[in-house]
């Protein structure tokens, strides 16, 4: 027997294109689209991922492809966060891999760093997992925390490095610091999440406490959410997703419980689905699994048949049926189911 022995079968945004106008017959074998018929069928797909992305299509499953996860460093000042590529210290990748695969590296300072400073120093080691341009966020004896962007990685005393931030010439820690305060850096923000999945408080030796959820109505109602003096773990968050006009810039907006952390060296790790990718080029390939190519050509062959005045047969939504429902049951959520035997209550008749 032959076999490829390849696994990596992909198309394209423009093979997607093609293929539902062949689907709905307005397209000949040896034709190509026009460049406006590529730009408006384009311009649908668009839309159709968007739609379909989270859990909103429908689907019995969580969409497991496109869950991510991001950790959130706290503040003693802040009970409102956002999420996103130009939000709060949301860290979603470093770009020296960690051991355990965190998005962040840990270390702490060998130093005091004195209000007013414009370094810290690390060790070597610790160095070694940090690059120019990283994000990081530095403990305060103050109870807060300080955020900036480290500038330049310079040779300290023997066994030490320097860490500049950006300015490397003029940044100032806001207050003291004292050898041993820790200090987090990342690479990359992560998107904002469509929908948070679980959140855990964690500490920085690694200890996970959950985290309960809230509704609006539950969030509006507590009577000292935003209080400076309210200084506490927190113990539930709400979110809010925003819209989603940009992934460069949109942000959504998490809140907690209390109006600070009363201890920034623990964060949120969160679990979150991530916003499907934009087809931009001719050659992007979807940011979906294999098994919902064929969903997503008749699906886009079913959006763009009254553009091209064709007809939608009754085969041709058999096709997308069947292609949209073996979709949607691909990557489903193994859920745990408990069984107890019943006791009857006394009291009972």
């Amino acid at each position: 027997m032959s076999v490829s022995g390849t696994y990596t079968f992909t198309v394209t945004r423009d093979d997607i294109i093609r293929d539902a106008m062949l689907n709905i017959g307005k397209l000949g074998q040896s034709e190509s689209p026009t460049a406006q018929e590529t730009t408006d069928c384009a311009r649908k797909l668009n839309m159709m991922i968007k739609q379909w992305m989270g859990r909103i299509d429908f689907a019995p499953g969580l969409k497991v492809w496109t869950r991510k996860r991001g950790d959130l460093f706290l503040s003693s000042t802040h009970y409102m966060y956002s999420l996103g590529p130009t939000g709060d210290q949301w860290a979603g990748g470093i770009a020296v891999a960690q051991p355990n695969g965190a998005n962040y590296a840990q270390t702490q300072i060998t130093a005091v760093a004195v209000a007013g400073q414009s370094f810290f120093s690390v060790t070597n080691a610790a160095a070694a997992n940090m690059t120019v341009n990283d994000y990081f966020v530095i403990q305060l004896d103050s109870g807060d925390v300080a955020t900036g962007t480290i500038g330049q990685i310079a040779a300290g005393p023997p066994g030490l490095s320097i860490i500049r931030p950006v300015p490397v010439t003029t940044y100032s820690l806001p207050s003291q610091a004292s050898a041993g305060s820790y200090v987090w850096n990342y690479t990359t923000k992560a998107q904002r999440p469509l929908e948070i999945q679980t959140a855990i408080l964690r500490d920085a030796q690694n200890n996970d406490t959950p985290m309960n959820y809230m509704t609006l109505e539950t969030y509006e109602q507590l009577p000292s959410k935003t209080m400076p003096t309210f200084l506490s773990d927190p113990t539930a968050i709400y979110y809010e997703a925003g819209i989603g006009s940009s992934t460069s810039t949109s942000n959504g907006t998490l809140y907690i419980d209390c109006g600070g952390a009363q201890d920034v060296t623990k964060h949120l790790h969160i679990v979150f689905l991530e916003p499907i990718m934009d087809f931009s080029n001719p050659t992007d390939n979807p940011e979906y699994p294999q098994e919902w190519y064929r969903a997503l050509c008749w699906g886009l062959s079913r959006e763009i048949c009254p553009m091209f005045n064709a007809p939608w047969t009754k085969e041709m939504d058999g096709n997308f049926q069947d292609a949209i429902t073996l979709a949607q049951h691909s990557n489903a959520e193994t859920t745990q189911i408990y069984f107890q035997p019943y006791s009857a209550s006394p009291y009972e008749p």
